[in-house]
């Protein structure tokens, strides 16, 4: 009836988590960490004034 779609009596792995490990090198100071959005340097990825214009950001 339902088409199989959904067998109410199976177990089924709805998603799988990765994560990768990540070592704890530098860190900004507070108020660097403030203005830049992120604590951590290998997580700043400023976007570009010239992406934003030509909208690349905006789908």
């Amino acid at each position: 009836m339902n088409g199989g779609y959904y067998d109410r009596g199976r177990q089924k792995q709805l998603a799988r988590v990765y994560i990768p490990f990540q070592i704890m090198n530098q860190v900004y100071s507070p108020s660097e960490a403030l203005m830049r959005g992120t604590l951590f340097p290998e997580l700043f990825m400023p976007y570009k004034k010239r992406d934003l214009e030509e909208g690349r950001y905006y789908g």
